[in-house]
């Protein structure tokens, strides 16, 4: 079997069409659920900011592709994402297969400014939908200076389907790090790697601690399933002692327990940054407090 590693770019709903979204009542589920509020800014007030992201985007970061697929002797697969500056590396250790991701391989999809609003938390409004052919959905957002998501895409080829889910980030990023100790607050999202739940979107709480000696705590908490209106079974996540380079991105941990992102807009005003641990693949967006 040959796997379309391609595939991959158009994971990226975060610059992709995306429209639609859940119906009113699933929405109102969602926000009983995660204890969010009405939306705090419009699908046109993100859809206009969202250009110019793209235009100073210096930072692309891809968390692993946790794949599966119909095809019996190749039921799962796992792509393993290297990113440096606005350029990923794609490998698929069992076929031996590269690809490369790049800004301009992503621009491309961004060619429907429609986006499904649904509701805000921490001051950060979520878009959730997916493309009209349905191929691809994601749950993210627009920030001021970087946008984060997850996503699932399902093709199929050769009559084989396929189904990859990944966290994608991306921003302008600071260049620095904080000259000393501060904290973000904000959401993060995600979708199980694996089992009968895989492709369900989870919703959580974002805090992230920047300690002076250099290091950042990240703290996903308050974890839940908002597909299924349910607790999710990992009710929270963490990462403790990251290092943070001077540059102002971290990364730490290995495939299946890893987190990597940086510091967005002037200030160290935004944190953005993608995750994989106890079984969940995601991504996750603060804001400065």
């Amino acid at each position: 079997m040959r796997l379309p590693l391609p595939i991959i770019a158009v994971l990226t709903l975060m610059l992709a069409a995306c429209g639609g979204g859940g119906g009113s009542s699933a929405v109102e589920d969602a926000r009983t659920l995660t204890d969010s509020e009405p939306p705090i800014e419009t699908a046109a007030d993100q859809s206009a900011r969202a250009a110019g992201i793209i235009s100073r985007i210096d930072s692309l970061i891809l968390s692993s592709g946790y794949g599966n697929t119909s095809h019996p002797d190749f039921p799962s697969f796992t792509i393993r994402s290297t990113c440096s500056g606005a350029r990923c590396v794609l490998r698929e250790p069992r076929s031996g297969l590269v690809s490369t991701l790049t800004i301009d391989d992503l621009a491309i999809y961004n060619h429907d400014p429609g986006i499904g609003v649904n509701h805000s938390k921490h001051g950060i409004t979520l878009s959730v939908g997916e493309t009209s052919d349905g191929r691809i959905k994601a749950l993210g957002a627009w920030m001021q200076n970087g946008a984060f998501q997850v996503s699932e895409e399902h093709v199929t080829q050769d009559g084989i389907d396929i189904w990859v889910r990944s966290g994608l980030v991306g921003g302008d990023l600071t260049g620095s790090r904080p000259g000393s100790s501060a904290t973000w607050r904000g959401v993060m999202v995600g979708t199980p790697a694996a089992g009968t739940s895989r492709g369900d979107f989870l919703q959580g709480d974002a805090r992230l601690i920047y300690s002076f000696s250099g290091t950042i705590d990240a703290d996903f908490t308050n974890i839940k399933n908002i597909d299924r209106n349910q607790v999710h079974t990992v009710a929270a996540v963490r990462f403790d002692d990251v290092p943070v380079r001077s540059d102002g991105t971290f990364q730490a941990g290995v495939t299946g327990n890893r987190i990597q992102g940086g510091f967005y807009g002037s200030g160290h005003a935004e944190t953005v940054g993608v995750f994989e641990q106890l079984g969940i693949v995601g991504a996750f967006g603060g804001l400065g407090e």
